[in-house]
């Protein structure tokens, strides 16, 4: 009988099939140029097998240079699908407090943009935060719970400029442009908020009720 992944490695498969992460097509088409060229001008069969072998090699560490990074601190591109990733997971730190300060936001921020605090205006209360790297980039996550039981997440990437992140559709509501799309069965909001990509998720949430959150949620940047 087979063995099922623990809670931890589901975790770990989870993050590695949410980040897709592929090499441009000019790559492509500049690798299937540089062989046909060394087919062209090799004399024997077996020199152009060589030629073919090294250029695909040379290809192949381009390839992996760009997935894989020079180093740390490299920063890749975020598609939808790993921008979204951390709000399909589970919370792993206690649930960050309403500040003393602004009575609108949460004690938890990143880069100066502070979560939204939600309970006395909309019912939904934070229930949990965690932490993710994702593509070079910090992510944090709160989410949050109603009354009903219902849970939606809110993460915010570090750094600048925000990804560009392609979505199915898009509404316009007071300037700002919002993303709605569909991962794994939830609903996706993104928008760019003081130059950070931000995300909020939720199954079985409306459209309205994620776009009006994270409208609101604007007035809630630190300043």
């Amino acid at each position: 009988m087979s063995q099922r992944p623990t809670e931890d490695e589901a975790d770990v498969i989870e993050f590695i099939r949410s980040v897709d992460v592929r090499a441009p097509e000019r790559l492509h088409r500049s690798t299937q140029a540089l062989i046909a060229a060394r087919a062209d001008t090799a004399a024997h069969g077996v020199r152009v097998r060589i030629g073919a072998a090294t250029a695909l090699a040379a290809a192949a560490a381009v390839v992996i240079a760009l997935v894989v990074g020079s180093g740390p601190g490299t920063t890749h591109a975020l598609d939808l699908r790993s921008a979204a990733a951390p709000t399909l997971r589970a919370a792993t730190m206690a649930a960050p407090r309403e500040s003393g300060m602004r009575h609108s936001q949460l004690t938890a921020a990143v880069d100066g943009i502070a979560f939204p605090y939600w309970a006395e205006r909309f019912g939904w209360s934070a229930a949990g935060a965690r932490h993710d790297r994702i593509g070079g980039r910090t992510v944090t996550t709160v989410f949050y719970r109603d009354g009903a039981g219902q849970r939606i997440a809110y993460a915010i990437v570090g750094g600048m400029p925000a990804p560009r992140v392609q979505a199915q559709s898009v509404a316009w509501l007071g300037g700002t442009a919002y993303g709605l799309s569909t991962v794994a069965g939830r609903r996706v909001v993104t928008w760019e908020r003081a130059g950070h990509l931000c995300v909020v998720a939720g199954r079985g949430v409306s459209d309205a009720t994620l776009l009006r959150l994270a409208s609101w949620g604007e007035h809630g940047t630190a300043a």
